[in-house]
């Protein structure tokens, strides 16, 4: 295949997972006690947190999970933090939160908790007659812009045949009447041809090859029929020899503005996601301060030697490229229409386009935390991954109700593009890795877990918040990872015996409940694809090797919304009757924990269930009943539980529990 010249320096998912290697081992040696921390001991605990898509079912249960593990000091050792869809709002509030204060204790204080059950339970609600206005004007002024594109086509179009005829005169007396006996002779012709093509079909309707026959000579027909109407054109025309009249010189300059304006129109800058964007910074953002709307690439800040600029786990904000089959893209062949685009600090890409410097590249510099985070659950596009519809794309594209976003290509060094084109490209689901533009969305669209980059980085230990919408708990989503992670990266996540999530975690016909709420899995690779160097040439490639056992590299601990039998009976007669109304609508609502993502508008008990279902569920993983404030520390206010501490508990957990004595 043909190599394209590109000005931007791009990088595979080997340079990429180093330069952030890198990154960690700073942030670790600003942690108190402060560990001699060495790459192979970073390879040996190695720590990252999945959060997954859901929209606000997702963000709310992950409020809660996240809060029970910030309470344990648990939060503060991941490595990663890898979010899709849903589960970024929370993602994106720890990494906002923490830019601000520079202290994990200003997570989850009541404050923010009584602000999410307000506000973040009913962000896309209008709020009362002037909410709801807001909302219907930004949706039919967005509409009424995204219509500037087209119109560049057709202003474009009709100004052109202006200015034609004032160049050259067609002689309309001698042409009109040629014209007419062409139409009604090529009329007659193709209706002729129509009929004998209808009873053809129904007389002989097996014939294998005839109607396909008919089919070719009716288009060229149609050609013949077209040129024969060009070529009368032509020659009725001649050259207009007087002066041009002053308004050609002001339709050509217009045309030309049209031209350059269709330069600066992205339809991005007019879709539903800056409204949606907008929502989830207000309800997600707002501890944020003048981060509020922070540039991705601010979030770390490798060159610094101050340890608040390394609190946060590294974000990994996970979206997915679109591809759509036919577009002429020779990267991808058949249906394979998606590949993974990270958004994060340091780097963005996919494996398809490569990887660029994230601060390095204009566009990329510019986007923000909040853009990404709705980039990243920009559930409804044009092109939605294994999803896509060409139908609904273009419905989608015609109303403007797209949330995904097109970014440059990585692959490719244009720094401006004629933006009316890629409305068609949307209108049409022309996309792919040859286009200076690539079309990104929800990265549920590929992979709704959040667990495959940090499994492509051999994670140590990967715990995997599960908030998808399952009712029937098919485990959809994860059945999902373990296919691709088995046919991509040659690990298979294998289930110990007795934590087969079908078994433990999916509800008896019977019973109603599940008997556990996590399951626990070894993560083995099977083959691995290692740079070889050809000892003749000395040239370096990619080549499979295959291990003759499977070796493990990582424990995956997979928890799922779910809902297990309750012990005892709560006081319901004490004063607080939130919690008494939370108690009440675990009993009476039956979907609940799987109540549809469609559903974006929460009530606050409904918030408040899901929330404290978070929460205990992050208890349950760890066998815990509370977590106490403060239990967590030693008299100076370091952290008591190692990371190693905490990857032993789920390698041998037995009997034990987790506490601050362990």
């Amino acid at each position: 295949m043909k190599q394209r010249k590109t000005r931007w320096v791009t990088f595979s998912v080997r340079e990429v997972s180093a330069r952030e290697k890198e990154y960690l081992l700073k942030r670790r040696s600003f942690e108190k006690p402060s560990p001699a921390e060495t790459p192979a001991d970073l390879e040996q605990t190695k720590f990252g947190l999945a959060l997954s898509g859901g929209g606000i079912r997702s963000a709310t249960i992950n409020v809660g999970f996240l809060k029970a593990l910030n309470e344990c000091r648990i939060l503060e050792k991941a490595d990663y933090l890898s979010t899709v869809s849903g589960g970024g709002y929370t993602g994106a509030y720890v990494q906002g939160t923490l830019k601000q204060s520079k202290s994990f204790k200003s997570l989850f204080v009541p404050e923010h908790i009584e602000r999410f059950r307000k506000v973040a339970s009913k962000y896309m609600s209008p709020d009362g007659f002037t909410g709801t206005m807001v909302l219907i004007w930004s949706f039919l002024t967005g509409l009424l812009f995204s219509l500037v594109n087209p119109a560049i086509f057709v202003a474009i179009g009709y100004l052109c045949w202006n200015l034609f005829t004032d160049i050259f005169i067609i002689d309309w007396n001698a042409l009109s009447p040629l014209l007419n006996k062409g139409a009604i002779a090529f009329l007659y012709g193709f209706g002729g041809l129509l009929a004998f093509h209808f009873l053809y079909n129904v007389g002989d309707k097996y014939n294998l090859d005839a109607s396909k026959k008919l089919v070719r000579i009716e288009l060229s027909f149609l050609a013949l029929g077209g040129l024969a109407a060009l070529g009368a054109l032509l020659l009725h025309i001649r050259l207009h020899v007087a002066p041009l009249e002053p308004d050609f010189w002001l339709k050509a300059a217009l045309m030309t503005g049209l031209f350059i304006l269709g330069f600066f129109t992205n339809p991005d800058a007019f879709s539903f996601s800056r409204f949606y964007r907008k929502q989830l910074a207000d309800a997600f953002l707002a501890f944020s301060g003048p981060y509020r709307n922070a540039r991705l690439c601010d979030l770390v800040d490798p060159g610094s030697q101050e340890s608040g600029h390394f609190l946060a786990p590294y974000p990994l904000i996970n979206t997915c490229l679109n591809l759509e089959a036919g577009s002429g893209d020779d990267r991808f062949q058949g249906t394979r229409t998606q590949d993974y685009f990270l958004l994060s600090p340091l780097y963005c890409g996919a494996k398809l386009t490569g990887y660029i410097s994230t601060g390095g590249h204009r566009e990329y510099r510019r986007l923000t935390l909040p853009a990404a985070t709705s980039i990243s659950a920009a559930a409804v596009n044009s092109s939605m991954g294994v999803y896509s519809s060409k139908g609904l794309g273009l419905l989608i594209t015609l109303f403007n109700a797209r949330l995904g976003a097109w970014m440059p290509n990585p692959l490719r060094n244009l720094r401006r593009v004629w933006w009316p084109v890629y409305f068609l490209r949307d209108l049409l689901s022309d996309k792919g890795t040859d286009k200076a533009m690539i079309n990104i969305s929800d990265g549920g669209h590929i992979e709704n877990t959040a667990a495959f980059e940090l499994l492509r980085r051999h994670c140590r230990l990967v715990i995997c918040m599960d908030a998808g919408e399952d009712s029937n708990y098919t485990f959809e989503d994860l059945y999902n990872l373990i296919r691709r992670c088995r046919n991509e990266l040659g690990l298979e996540i294998r289930f110990r015996d007795g934590h087969d999530p079908e078994d433990i975690i999916r509800p008896g016909r019977t019973y109603g409940y599940s008997r556990q709420r996590f399951a626990i899995a070894d993560v083995l690779q099977w083959w691995e694809s290692q740079k070889i160097t050809d000892p003749l040439t000395q040239i370096e490639h990619s080549e499979i090797v295959n291990f003759e056992q499977p070796r493990k590299i990582g424990t995956f601990v997979y928890v799922k919304s779910s809902i297990t039998a309750p012990v005892g009976m709560p006081d319901l007669t004490t004063s607080d009757a939130l919690k008494s109304a939370v108690y009440r609508y675990k009993l009476y609502q039956h979907r609940f924990p799987h109540d549809s993502t469609s559903d974006q508008f929460y009530d606050p008990i409904q918030w408040e269930a899901y929330y404290q279902l978070g929460y205990y569920l992050a208890l349950d993983m760890l066998g815990l009943h509370d977590t106490g404030e403060g239990a967590w520390e030693d008299p100076e206010g370091n952290p008591l539980l190692s990371r190693k501490q905490l990857f032993d508990f789920f390698d041998d957990p037995g009997n034990r529990r987790l506490s601050p004595s362990f």
